[in-house]
């Protein structure tokens, strides 16, 4: 829901925030400029008293003061029948300069505040700030949500190359952004008097004798406050015996006899008159030139964030299930499926589940484990897909699962089953489906069965587990759950391949680096660590490979390892140049160097060492980077050799350490590592990032390595972990 209302207020004011916000931005240069050009009072702090003698002697038939926000004055005054507006030196009383009101900042000022419409366009205008409000706010909440918690906002923000530039540039600007459309909403309820603006009230005073000569303006009393305080001084009119100084302060409005200088009567400014200029000094800045150019620069990034969530949006609703059956509200829901997954393969799964408990009769609400409401009022049964991101952790659409559980409340009597994805090659196999099984037990729920694991997407164990779950729910033989599964996969593009290096003694010990060009116009968006689904001829999961390449390198690059029953290896690394493939891009973006200057430590077997390389070609920067790669053979297993060396020279790559199990000193990377410990410490001690690619076995030995590393440093692989300071991409 927060989502929706999110999406709907932006898009909804999308080109009016555009051209309020760039309006707004410009003019919010205004009082900057106006300031350099305000005349100084010079040393010491002068009157209202004193200005006013100065300027009455050097420009006799003054009329009006004027001080501005920014501190400039300015004299009115008749000049051959017409009015003349001049820039005054408070020093001298003297005029330094005509004042001339640019017409383009006019012109601006209307677009910005009334669009050129009149009334009609202030209250479009108003009506987009209680937009921008709930658009901040709302942006505010997803944010707090997306990153665990109120006390983790201003964390690491993880995602895609353009989920990060939204909530960053959200982050920076946000509240910049509220103030301005809060003080923006508060100006245009009071322009229409839906909130009073005060100060109806004018001085009482009785008027002065028309006989009494006038003091001189410099010696009264009235007038006798610092300048700072002066808004407008109205000179008494020399045809019009027994006018009065009028003067309007900060601090109210009055009236003083010329003859006395003393005041008539004064009327001090109200709560709203207070509240109101406030109001307006924060949205102008006027007064405040550096609050200004700062809500000026908050104001230039709507357009990107309104590009940016457009994009987002757009991603949201490609990726999003397709689903057949109609997705019940979650209020009326009496079985609720909740769904984890980091590239949106369980979403399948899910829609098929979906359709088939729809057929027999229940009303099912499909929703994103993180957007697990904070209750379900007829909910009877809670169902769980998720996927296992790495070797027990939460995947994306799910990370926020746990930490909401707490807080939501479980209608009594209600049951759950657990179904987990993942591979079996992980020793932590479908982990996360584990701790939500446990975590509901907890929470006092009752469990229809087992969590259920379906190892790499397999249908068959799919289809096995939901005929055990209609059994659990009590549905009649006739009434069983017709599951008709259909993988969900993305747009793929045509990829060549356009050359390839061979690793290896033979062909059972086969390591290829595989390059392809897209084929035709559509060129994919990838950044190095980005996997690359392939889908092999005659199977319907797709495999994953990262990539060594960014979309700037004008190529796409895999490493290959050829396992013996590895149906999509043997298919890659039987490609010859010239032949394609069709695949589609998945964005990674937890596998990647965090951002700084800090020490990079990469640690990479086998064809695990290709993101790791392309992480090193594009540190033009010269970043400390180390890298432990391991291999069987140095003659025929050392991947990228003479580039990886090349590297090395140009300083991209600080330093190189490799072992290689079965030729040489016959070595292991983690006992590299380890002879390698006190320099290992002392980088980690400075802010080091530690980087592991390559299969579980070596993520795992490496990681035990690290442990040995670390002992009596205080810190551990789960708090370098938990810092993101140690990321892994196993396979």
């Amino acid at each position: 829901m927060l989502r929706k209302l999110h999406l709907i207020s932006g898009l909804a004011a999308a080109l009016l925030l555009t051209v309020v916000a760039l309006s707004g931005a410009v003019l919010s240069l205004s009082p900057a400029l106006e300031r350099a050009s305000a005349v100084d009072a010079g040393p010491g702090a002068i009157s209202v008293a004193t200005l006013a003698s100065r300027v009455s002697e050097r420009m006799p038939g003054v009329e009006t003061l004027v001080r501005r926000p920014s501190g400039m004055v300015i004299a009115y005054s008749q000049l051959d029948g017409e009015q003349r507006a001049s820039i005054i030196d408070p020093a001298t009383g003297a005029a330094v300069g005509d004042y001339l009101p640019s017409s383009a900042w006019r012109w601006l000022k209307n677009l910005h505040r009334k669009l050129f419409l009149g009334d009609a366009g202030r209250v479009a205008v108003g009506v987009t700030a209680a937009f921008m409000l709930l658009v901040t706010f709302s942006g505010l909440a997803l944010l707090a949500r997306r990153m665990g918690g109120w006390r983790r906002v201003l964390d690491p923000i993880r995602g895609s190359g353009l989920q990060r530039l939204h909530n960053e540039t959200a982050r920076v600007v946000l509240a910049g952004l509220a103030l301005s459309a809060l003080t923006g909403l508060v100006m245009s309820l009071a322009s229409f008097g839906l909130i009073p603006e005060g100060g109806g009230q004018e001085p009482e005073y009785t008027a002065a004798p028309a006989s009494a000569p006038p003091l001189p303006i410099g010696r009264m009393a009235a007038l006798d406050i610092g300048l700072s305080s002066l808004r407008q001084l109205t000179f008494p009119s020399p045809d019009a015996p027994g006018d009065v100084i009028e003067l309007d302060t900060g601090d109210g409005t009055g009236a003083v006899d010329p003859a006395t200088g003393q005041w008539l009567g004064f009327q001090s400014a109200d709560g709203w008159q207070r509240m109101n200029g406030l109001v307006r000094m924060l949205h102008t800045g006027q007064g405040l030139w550096w609050l200004g150019l700062l809500l000026g620069a908050a104001s230039l990034s709507v357009p990107v964030l309104g590009v940016t969530g457009l994009l987002l949006w757009l991603g949201r609703r490609r990726a999003s299930p397709k689903l057949t059956a109609v997705n019940a509200p979650a209020r009326d829901a009496d079985t609720v499926l909740l769904v984890g997954s980091e590239s949106n393969s369980t979403w399948g799964f899910a829609a098929a589940l979906h359709t088939a408990l729809t057929a027999v009769g229940l009303r099912v609400h499909v929703a994103p484990m993180n957007e697990l409401a904070d209750s379900y009022r007829a909910m009877k049964r809670l169902l769980v897909l998720t996927a296992t991101y790495g070797d027990g952790d939460a995947p994306e659409s799910a990370a926020r699962f746990l930490s909401k559980l707490p807080q939501w409340t479980a209608p009594e009597g209600a049951a759950f089953a657990v179904l987990g994805f993942g591979d079996r090659q992980f020793p932590n196999f479908c982990g996360y489906a584990r701790k939500v099984h446990d975590a509901l037990m907890a929470r006092g729920l009752r469990a229809l069965a087992e969590p259920g694991m379906v190892d790499r997407q397999s249908e068959p164990e799919f289809r096995q587990w939901c005929e055990g779950l209609g059994g659990a729910l009590g549905l009649p033989s006739d009434r069983r759950l017709d599951i008709r599964y259909t993988p969900m996969l993305p747009p793929t593009v045509a990829l060549k391949l356009v050359s390839r290096d061979d690793y290896g003694r033979d062909a059972s010990d086969l390591t290829a680096v595989l390059r392809f060009v897209p084929e035709g116009a559509r060129q994919p968006a990838f950044e190095v660590s980005d996997l690359l689904g392939v889908v092999p001829p005659d199977a319907s999961a797709p495999r994953y490979y990262s990539l060594a390449s960014a979309a700037a390198d004008g190529m796409v690059e895999i490493c290959v390892r050829r396992h013996p029953q590895g149906l999509c290896s043997a298919y890659l690394t039987d490609l010859r140049p010239g032949e394609t493939i069709r695949a589609f891009i998945r964005a990674h973006a937890r596998f990647r160097p965090q951002a700084g200057g800090d020490a990079v430590i990469l640690i990479g077997a086998g064809a695990g060492v290709g993101p790791l390389v392309g992480f090193i070609r594009q540190n033009t920067a010269r970043r400390p980077m180390h890298l432990y790669f391991g291999a069987r053979d140095a003659e025929n297993g050392f991947l990228y050799r003479d580039e990886l060396q090349g590297l090395v020279s140009d300083q991209r790559l600080r330093a190189l350490n490799t072992a290689f199990s079965r030729s040489g000193n016959r070595t292991y990377v983690q006992e590299r590592l380890l002879a390698d410990a006190p320099n290992l410490r002392a980088l980690i001690a400075q802010g080091a990032q530690i980087m592991v690619c390559g299969g579980r076995r070596v993520a795992d030995g490496v990681a035990q390595a690290w442990e040995r590393i670390l002992a009596g440093s205080g810190l551990s692989v789960a708090q370098l972990k938990a810092q993101g300071r140690y990321v892994e991409d196993a396979y």
